[in-house]
């Protein structure tokens, strides 16, 4: 059963409008860079973005002009480079890979897509598909694939139009950015980070555009791990295959030689010029995809920060989104290193508790090696970033689940505090001198966690529009929120029921956000072997904060998770 209805009342509150008059009263209309003042935005994921590329986030379906989707074509001069060029020794892979192609090309002639090429594969031999390594398989996807032109032999880029959003939520955490930015200088730029990205070449249109705000200088950053390396050694003119060493990428000067050439350009530079380029940015956004990528723009291979790392923890503004947001948790705090998460589910993560080794393939299914699953609860041992010290921040969050999974590494690494951010949602955290807070933008709301032992401790739920005071002591809903509640509404009380399935969709925010708006005291759920125990305690609090169906703020509600 739905145990919360959507309410159909919209969020009338403009989160940016609160959260930015609350940054001008707490701050100043001005503060620049030597104020020591930085400002953390921090998507949760899923910024819902109108672009060519993607028109079912666009009002109306309207359809942008530009790229639309990556081409491939499966034709002799192809079959005949994946052949000559294989990237392992497998010559039985290789021969029954270009068997499979060879049929596919008979039956797919012309430009196709990368998911015509997959379905027929499957079908086909999924066995075998399933059998390649990542490098193998990224050789033959990414030799197959052609650059999309247009009419003048010109490369066609992803086209952004944010104007065209039909997600009101996203436009507030851009709307944010933009004010951040001009608040904090005269001249703000901005550089886009694609490191996430397995291709970082082909997320760069789409952040460019993102990032193209009215009276801000905004470009894409070369900051590759291929350039990482070239760059550091004086190995640029080995950057095509330290691309394909360090990222498993084929074929990108085909298809963005444009990128390609920038990249090129900026490692003949050298070092120098990169940490100017840093240091001279007002802001940083790095972007989505998988943070252990990000994390090599950061340090070398023996854990050591580049030359640029301290440059980028120094910008006045940091954005990320999804990984981009996840690779901002490290550095140290009163319980040890902060460390980074990277994969794995709740269930996983109680059943099998953490593992402190790099996270699995995408590709892997099953056993990945070492006893690691594609569900199991990995994490970097010794962070990310650092710009986020007070714990461990996870994406995704009510919409996957993630409750339990950040409980039990908090549990297992002896942290205390972890942050889970909802999709179109963004923790902002601000810090000038001995002053912080930190606010919640966008759609839904911010899960904090506190762990007081294993599948054990408390959370809090943090909506829209809520400010959050940061003391000593932890973080606790700010007077100005609790004193600016909505007055609670009539609504049934929870049946007495067992809650099922309560670790899978978004269950578990729903069955929380119940509880707080009929000020339920206590709620029993269950997944397969695990009974979640939700109770009330002198510390729980409940106020709603706005009209949205996550608009409950929910603070110190104790969980116990048990096995029968």
């Amino acid at each position: 059963m739905n145990i919360l209805k959507e309410q159909k009342t919209k969020y009338q509150t403009s989160a940016f409008s609160l959260v930015f008059g609350l940054f001008f009263a707490s701050f100043g209309s001005k503060v620049y860079a030597n104020d020591q003042q930085q400002t953390l935005v921090l998507v949760g994921g899923s910024l819902t973005t109108c672009s060519s590329m993607s028109p079912k986030n666009c009002l109306s379906n309207k359809q942008i002009s530009g790229k639309q989707t990556n081409q491939y074509r499966l034709n002799n001069d192809a079959l005949s480079a994946i052949k000559t060029n294989w990237p392992t020794k497998n010559k039985k892979n290789r021969q029954q890979t270009l068997k499979v192609l060879a049929q596919i090309a008979r039956e797919k002639s012309g430009v196709i897509t990368k998911s015509d090429i997959l379905w027929a594969w499957r079908d086909l031999d999924n066995k075998l598909l399933n059998k390649l390594t990542d490098s193998e398989y990224n050789f033959v996807i990414d030799s197959l694939e052609v650059a999309v032109l247009n009419t003048d032999s010109t490369r066609q880029k992803e086209q952004v139009s944010t104007s065209d959003n039909n997600e009101r939520a996203a436009n507030d955490i851009l709307d944010f950015v933009a004010a951040s930015l001009k608040t904090t200088t005269e001249s703000p730029t901005i550089l886009a980070v694609t490191a996430s990205s397995r291709d970082p070449y082909e997320s760069a249109d789409f952040y460019e555009g993102l990032l193209d705000f009215k009276g801000v200088e905004s470009s894409w950053l070369p900051l590759t791990p291929a350039l990482a390396k070239a760059i550091t050694s004086k190995q640029c003119e080995s950057l095509d295959s330290l691309r394909t060493d360090s990222i498993g990428v084929f074929n990108r000067e085909t298809i963005y030689p444009d990128r390609i050439k920038a990249e090129k350009a900026l490692c003949d530079k050298g070092v120098d010029h990169l940490v100017e380029l840093i240091v001279n940015a007002t802001g940083i956004m790095f972007n989505g995809g998988d943070q252990s990528l990000t994390r090599k723009v950061l340090f070398d291979d023996n854990g050591k920060q580049y030359p640029w790392t301290h440059a980028i923890l120094q910008r006045p503004l940091l954005v990320g989104t999804s990984a981009g947001t996840a690779v901002q948790s490290g550095g140290k705090n009163a319980y040890g290193t902060v460390p980074m998460i990277s994969n794995g589910t709740s269930l996983a993560a109680m059943r099998e508790g953490s593992f402190a080794v790099s996270a699995p393939s995408e590709r892997c299914e099953n056993e990945c090696g070492d006893k690691i699953s594609a569900d199991s609860l990995t994490y970097e041992k010794q962070g990310g970033l650092g710009s986020f010290t007070y714990g461990v921040l996870d994406t995704h969050f009510s919409e996957r689940n993630r409750t339990m999974r950040l409980a039990r590494l908090l549990a297992d690494t002896g942290q205390q505090h972890g942050f889970g951010i909802d999709e179109t949602t963004a923790l902002v955290s601000i810090r000038a001198g001995e002053t912080a807070l930190m606010t919640v933008i966008g759609k839904s709301g911010v899960v904090h966690v506190k762990s007081d032992a294993k599948n054990n401790g408390a959370i809090s739920y943090w909506p829209a529009g809520a400010v959050i005071d940061v003391t000593k002591d932890g973080f606790t809903l700010a007077k100005r929120t609790v004193d600016n509640a909505l007055p609670s509404i009539k609504i049934p009380p929870l049946p007495m029921q067992r809650f099922g399935t309560i670790f899978s969709d978004a269950k578990l925010r729903s069955l929380v956000q119940a509880m707080c708006l009929t000020q339920e005291q206590q709620a029993v759920a269950q997944h397969d072997e695990f009974l979640l125990d939700l109770n009330a305690t002198d510390n729980t609090h409940y106020y709603r904060v706005n009209t949205s169906s996550t608009g409950c703020a929910v603070e110190n509600l104790a969980f116990k998770v048990k096995t029968f």
